[in-house]
């Protein structure tokens, strides 16, 4: 009987895990941590501060974040780190940036 009762309550438990997972339609929040623009001298090292993700029903999801850092500390210009993240359930959310402006002091 114990074999009989375990497909079906794995079966349950599956079915309930995606019926929540489809009822989840809010996406996550990211938040920056420091300022949004940002200015560095050139030929420096540009360490950026990086930013934090929460989802309402993933909760912390920072290690998830996806972030593009395109600066050069070698040529002037203004460069655009991006955050972007994905919470369990598909809800993308919105993009965040940091100005980075590279330049002579």
């Amino acid at each position: 009987m114990k074999t009989k009762t375990t497909p079906i309550i794995l079966l349950f438990f599956v079915l309930s895990s995606c019926k929540e997972s489809s009822n989840d339609i809010t996406p996550p929040v990211i938040s920056l941590i420091g300022p949004s623009q940002v200015t560095t001298q050139r030929d420096s090292v540009y360490v950026d501060a990086g930013a934090t993700a929460f989802d309402e029903t993933d909760g912390d999801i920072t290690s998830d974040i996806i972030v593009v850092n395109p600066v050069n500390v070698n040529i002037l210009g203004t460069y655009y780190v991006t955050y972007n993240v994905t919470d369990n359930a598909g809800n993308k959310a919105e993009e965040v940036r940091r100005k980075v402006t590279v330049m002579i002091y």
